[in-house]
């Protein structure tokens, strides 16, 4: 037994689904990155979402100084190595630093993670689509394989890289990833968008 498609009936289908899309779009949508949720970086008052945007785009500080920086121990003195100190600590502290600028350059990681898994995300509609799941069911794996992307796509960046003195105190050469919280915060929702999330 052969079942017979016309065009007719193809193009009705394919308005019916963009219909259901449409419908599905104007109550819901897939995010994708560090929502509100994950809170503060710990210990900081910064949140994670923010550190993303700062690690997304770049930021420049005015720094107000006041930083101590000297030897850690006598070895480093010996040695001539200068570090930053925390407040009252290190073997002897050699001044202060001054008001002053830090650059941190864009290390994009969100609109090119998940730019890298459209191919995947196509595939996930079209799989979905044949096993007859729902739009909000699609939504769902189209949301873990976009998170799932964006991760391996931090784990994976290599530049901008980090100064010699900031992979020495991480002990990696990854820009992205220090304890790896900020990755680890990367999730997904799918449900009606809160406008005041998000950056614009």
């Amino acid at each position: 037994m052969s079942i017979s498609l016309t065009v007719e009936d193809f193009q009705k289908f394919q308005d019916e689904l963009n219909q259901a899309f449409d419908e599905f779009a104007s109550e819901s949508a897939v995010t994708v990155g560090i929502h509100e949720e994950a809170g503060n970086v710990e210990s900081d008052d910064l949140t994670m979402a923010a550190l993303g945007a700062v690690h997304e785009f770049g930021a420049t500080i005015n720094h107000p100084g006041g930083t101590s920086y000297g030897y850690a121990t006598k070895a480093a003195a010996d040695r001539d190595q200068v570090r930053f100190l925390k407040s009252g600590a290190g073997y002897m502290e050699l001044g202060k630093t001054g008001p002053h600028i830090i650059d941190i350059p864009a290390r994009p990681w969100l609109v090119p993670g998940v730019t890298n898994a459209t191919e995947k995300l196509s595939q996930t509609v079209q799989d979905g689509l044949e096993d007859g799941l729902s739009l909000e069911q699609i939504s769902e794996q189209l949301g873990a394989v976009a998170a799932g992307e964006v991760k391996k796509y931090m784990t994976d960046l290599k530049t901008p890289p980090n100064a010699k003195s900031t992979i020495r105190k991480k002990g990696s050469a990854n820009p992205l990833i220090d304890s790896g919280a900020m990755r680890a915060a990367v999730t997904y929702k799918v449900g009606k968008v809160d406008q005041s999330e998000g950056l614009e």
